[in-house]
């Protein structure tokens, strides 16, 4: 009897020992954390960590935001959100998801609502990053600090704080990556809704649609269960192709949108030289004007022309202007991609080094990182919404000039000068996963390498296909710190292997 009492402690206490290392191993335990705290003790220890302070910090910032500022700051961009919130039908130029967003609060009238809706967005966000990254074993101060960029940067707060669709995109694209790692095994439920936030993101902002090809392949790569890939795809064509079609009856043509040939024409116009493109007749009209055709002849001269793309389309003597019908119909679309990707093939060199010059002034900017433009600034007083578009502001609660309250709107525009992310940081956080994936076999963490991926695409397809905004490089912060994080954390690195196990046992036990 004694002995049978022995044996059986022995094998409870070997399940307890290899029950505790496989969790550990997995990252599905936090290490530190207060999983294992009942009560009260959990929630002294949940006031003691530091994502508490910084989350305190957040909203006591976002607070500021908004007694400082009664009203949404009004962009460019803002007019036409806020005229097809008003009626929703797809525009040749975005997509319709963040007026989809701005048209569930046009009841209330109030863009003071629709700031604090998005405000809260960035706290949810900035608190699911940390909570990702403890279940993965991430200590808590490198968690809170991967954190810090979404809840604390100014400029995050300044866009938050905007009628722009950046903080929606932002949030959809960090859940996507979020719900993907929350679990070791990749199951059909948890693709499903990675991809439907991917494909949510896609339809408030077009660079989304990389991100969802990126996700398929890193699937496919992953070697998930085929019903889990099948799943996927799924979720991803039906939204995709319903918008596609609803386009397609106001556009008569199957897109999201008729302005991808158009942005990259305006890109291409910073190094374009049409005696090496040697384009048709029919496209000399989109070759750059005299000036910059000429300045192009000497050798690289073209890197220091400060024309922003932007300005090409805002040309009123610009040619989709001249041609007849409306200057982003699907025609001039076809014609600006093809001038485009010609001028890409004729000079591949001066194309690559457009792109690395404006990555590189966007890595390397200057105290503060938007050079001085006050369109990402907290403003001593907002910027007048223009006469003409006052009407169509009035049905979100503005009237007369916007104002600034002190000593909020004091308080931020010195701080918007003292705490923010370098662009240099934003460097480091890309390139350290890579240094990693180099040194460890070549082989980056799995968790580590869908944000690090998509933060690359990000980054560098809007440089590449639009024009160098820090406006644009926002969304791509949070997935770098989260990528960063996870790399250099040692317990992720060696359940790599683990996870990798568990899905090919995955696919293994689903052919059985």
């Amino acid at each position: 009897m004694p002995m049978k009492v022995k044996g059986m402690l022995k094998i409870i206490s070997s399940y307890r020992v290899d029950r505790a290392h496989r969790g550990s191993a997995l990252g599905d335990l936090a290490t530190s954390g207060f999983a294992s705290t009942p009560g009260k003790s959990r929630i002294l220890a949940a006031a003691r960590a530091p994502i508490a302070l910084t989350v305190i910090a957040a909203v006591l910032l976002r607070s500021a935001a908004m007694l400082g500022y009664h009203q949404a700051f009004w962009h460019g961009d803002t007019t036409a959100y806020v005229t097809d919130a008003l009626r929703i039908v797809p525009n040749p130029w975005r997509p319709a998801g963040y007026s989809v967003f701005l048209r569930m609060f046009l009841d209330f009238h109030s863009s003071a609502l629709v700031v604090a809706a998005q405000h809260l967005l960035g706290l949810v966000t900035g608190i699911l990053i940390y909570a990702l990254l403890r279940r993965w074993q991430v200590r808590p101060v490198l968690a809170a600090a991967a954190s810090l960029p979404l809840l604390l940067d100014p400029r995050q707060l300044v866009i938050e704080h905007a009628l722009l669709s950046e903080t929606l995109f932002t949030c959809l694209v960090t859940g996507a990556v979020v719900v993907t790692l929350w679990r070791r095994r990749l199951t059909p439920r948890t693709v499903a809704a990675a991809a439907l936030l991917l494909t949510a993101a896609t339809l408030t902002r077009s660079i989304g649609l990389p991100l969802v090809l990126l996700f398929l392949g890193l699937l496919v790569a992953w070697r998930v269960t085929l019903r889990t890939l099948l799943t996927a795809v799924a979720t991803c064509l039906v939204p995709l192709c319903s918008y596609g079609l609803w386009f397609q009856a106001h556009n008569n043509v199957f897109a999201l949108g008729s302005n991808d040939g158009i942005l990259l024409w305006s890109r291409t116009m910073s190094f374009a030289d049409c005696s090496k493109i040697r384009p048709p007749a029919d496209l000399i009209q989109l070759c750059p004007p005299e000036p910059h055709r000429a300045a192009a002849t000497w050798p690289w001269n073209f890197l220091l022309d400060t024309k922003r793309p932007q300005e090409y389309l805002t040309d009123e003597n610009a040619w989709l202007y001249r041609r007849p019908g409306p200057p982003l119909s699907p025609e001039n679309n076809s014609l600006a991609r093809n001038f485009a990707l010609r001028a890409i093939v004729a000079q591949p060199v001066d194309y690559a080094l457009i792109v690395l010059r404006d990555l590189t002034d966007t890595v390397l900017r200057r105290d503060p990182p938007v050079h001085g433009d006050p369109a990402f600034l907290f403003p001593a007083v907002p910027d007048k919404i223009p006469p003409e578009q006052g009407e169509i502001a009035r049905t979100y609660g503005y009237s007369g000039a916007p104002t600034a309250v002190a000593p909020f709107a004091a308080f931020l525009e010195r701080y918007q000068y003292l705490i923010f992310l370098p662009g240099l940081m934003l460097f480091l956080a890309m390139v350290t996963p890579a240094v990693l994936m180099l040194r460890c076999k070549r082989r980056l963490s799995i968790p580590a390498l869908l944000p690090w991926s998509m933060a690359v695409a990000l980054l560098v397809l809007a440089t590449a296909t639009n024009q160098n905004s820090y406006r644009f490089a926002l969304p791509a912060v949070p997935l770098a710190c989260i990528a960063l994080a996870l790399s250099i954390t040692p317990a992720v690195r060696r359940g790599t292997a683990r996870v990798r196990g568990a899905i090919n046992t995955d696919r293994t036990s689903s052919h059985a």
